[in-house]
């Protein structure tokens, strides 16, 4: 493999993983048949009950991970993904 800046063949391939947040969310769906109607009904009759849960229940939040594979020039520091 050579590289695209300099031509040396002096070139390292890494495995690169990529970690993001991501919030889970309700569909437009969901608010418009559902969401609109339950919310206040249970914020209403379960208030105390929904604020513990809020301030400490399961957050709706998951990990993503990407792999993917970077190629990097050690003379002249370019960095590049290989297909």
């Amino acid at each position: 493999m050579t590289c695209n800046k300099c031509g040396s063949n002096n070139v390292n391939v890494q495995m690169v993983s990529e970690s993001q947040l991501k919030n889970k969310h309700h569909s437009i769906f969901y608010w418009l048949f559902i969401g609109w109607w339950l919310r206040p009904i249970l914020w209403f009759f379960l208030a105390i009950p929904m604020l513990l849960g809020k301030m400490f229940g399961y957050k709706k939040q998951k990990i993503v991970t990407n792999h993917n594979s970077m190629a990097i020039c050690q003379n002249c520091g370019n960095s590049w993904k290989v297909n």
